[in-house]
């Protein structure tokens, strides 16, 4: 996932996007697990600003639904013998300021806040005591929500995601 350029900081706001970044869904037959999380900065063709970004992971109840919103990317599986479709909505990227109808609701407090440097890169696994996971059921998924500084022009937040379902 790419955020948008100089993503603003905090929560949405009901309809307005702010610092939220997009989602990882579950289904109406699927929940999934997180288990890894890479995050880093672009700057379009030149060297990031140093500057320090936290991202918090929030526990979403109800998903956003209209415009603002990018095309589901559904998750590929690593192994054989894992389903070879994605069962979960997948991952959800805001493309605008707004969200049409329906903003997303959000725990009062994420359940993770990873913090890095623009000028660097953070690869985080969520493995035995501290996984994440998220129930069957169409409104719920993690969201990600730039809760730091806002980007400076021209900078996004690359954010990759891995599962198990």
């Amino acid at each position: 996932m790419l955020s948008q350029a100089a993503q603003l900081a905090g929560v949405n706001a009901t309809t307005t996007v702010n610092g939220y970044l997009g989602y990882w869904g579950a289904s109406a037959t699927s929940g999934f697990r997180l288990r890894r999380l890479q995050l880093g900065a672009i700057a379009g063709a030149g060297v990031p600003t140093s500057q320090q970004i936290s991202v918090g992971v929030y526990r979403q109840t109800v998903a956003p639904s209209g415009t603002g919103l990018a095309a589901a990317v559904l998750g590929q599986p690593y192994e054989t013998f894992t389903p070879q479709t994605d069962p979960t909505v997948g991952l959800i990227a805001t493309t605008g300021t707004t969200i049409g109808t329906t903003g997303p609701t959000l725990a009062a407090n994420p359940v993770a806040v990873i913090a890095f440097n623009t000028q660097s890169t953070l690869d985080l696994p969520y493995e035995f005591m501290e996984e994440l996971i998220c129930g069957i059921g169409t409104a719920n998924g993690f969201a990600f929500v730039n809760i730091g500084n806002a980007l400076p022009a021209s900078h996004s937040i690359r954010l990759n995601v891995e599962i198990e379902v």
